[in-house]
């Protein structure tokens, strides 16, 4: 009966347990593939948000102003505004639902963190998150308690009204404002000149006042905790994966050197060198005092050292077994020929040896 290590089955559960952690070291950290795919464009637009807010309330200024220093008159101040809010909103929307954007699934049905700073009571993001208030705000005294979220409906609303009150009829929309022509642009405001009355209406005015916080306000800082989180989320996924990488490539090498090499392989080899050693000390039991002269030749130039200094049966000695391959009459001859006998001796581990008379 042949031992377990030696058989086929055996082999080919060891290799089957081999090429299934390769499989697996393929498709187990693949489960995380359209999650790290979906966070790129997530936090490109979560981070977008910041700075399309701030365009908002860069126009939202010029255009209350409308002193020319920035370079654009109200038309393109009020374009540029309406522009900037459609993409802050469109955004905006993106991250918390996706399905824009190259964003498949919005945060909101991932990522916990997320949906504490946008929806729940509180703003988090302040040093003190248990005092929300904002002094010198007529009507959004309370507007940061009740999450991001809602104070950025605050903001779109705010906008909203900013452009009602000083801008043109939406009929009048365009892009134009994102081609301009520098040179005419040159000589249209060469001359600029600021209009003081107007300076007040950026206190006097609640919601342009309210939108002016915001650049490095409430709404800058809730927006920068949310792409925080999503940094670090990603930064969490990343290491979670590189681990499990590491984890299975230690599995796969444990297999292979543990099962495979030193509890098969090793055991197999040791195996037949013992079954060698067991038939050349059968071999050396036996009685050559009872076979024929040419019968114990041959069974000596079986284990005659070959001329590489290698046991390999294939190749015999030339020099050594040249006398052997002669006939029994013409070897007599050669035997007569060198003088006295000589005595050979042939040792193997375990046994006595025996000798054979030449």
């Amino acid at each position: 009966r042949r031992p377990w290590h030696s058989r086929v089955e055996v082999y080919v559960f060891a290799i089957t347990c081999v090429l299934a952690i390769c499989v697996l070291s393929m498709l187990y950290p693949a489960r995380n593939i359209n999650y790290v795919v979906n966070m790129a464009p997530t936090t490109n637009q979560a981070g977008r948000r910041r700075t399309l807010m701030r365009a908002c309330v860069h126009f939202t200024r010029e255009l209350v102003l409308d002193d020319g220093f920035s370079r654009t008159d109200r038309t393109d101040s009020a374009n540029a505004l309406r522009w900037y809010l459609q993409e802050l909103r469109e955004a905006d929307a993106a991250v918390r639902l996706g399905g824009d954007k190259s964003i498949t699934t919005g945060a909101d049905y991932h990522t916990k963190g997320h949906n504490e700073v946008m929806y729940d009571e509180g703003c988090p993001w302040r040093e003190d998150a248990t005092d929300c208030s904002t002094e010198g705000m007529p009507g959004r005294e309370d507007v940061s308690k009740h999450g991001l979220q809602f104070l950025l409906a605050s903001f779109y609303d705010a906008v909203e009204t900013v452009l009602s009150r000083y801008a043109g009829p939406a009929s009048e929309y365009n892009t134009h404002f994102r081609t301009h022509d520098d040179v005419a642009t040159a000589e249209e405001f060469a001359e600029v000149e600021v209009q003081t009355e107007r300076l007040e209406l950026l206190e006097s005015d609640r919601d342009v006042r309210f939108i002016l916080t915001a650049f490095a306000g409430d709404v800058f800082d809730g927006l920068g905790m949310i792409l925080t989180l999503f940094h670090r989320e990603t930064a969490e996924l990343l290491d979670s994966i590189h681990v499990e990488t590491q984890l299975l490539f230690a599995v796969y090498v444990g297999v292979v050197a543990l099962l495979f090499y030193w509890t098969l392989f090793r055991r197999t080899v040791w195996f037949a060198l013992h079954e060698v050693d067991k038939a050349r000390d059968f071999v050396m039991m036996l009685p050559t005092h009872v076979l024929r002269s040419d019968d114990v030749h041959h069974l000596v130039d079986f284990f005659l050292p070959s001329p590489t200094g290698t046991d390999d049966d294939d190749h015999d000695a030339p020099d050594q077994l040249e006398g052997s391959r002669l006939p029994l009459p013409e070897r007599r001859a050669s035997l007569a020929h060198e003088g006295p006998p000589r005595t050979t001796a042939f040792q193997s581990s375990g046994s006595a040896g025996f000798q054979v008379v030449r």
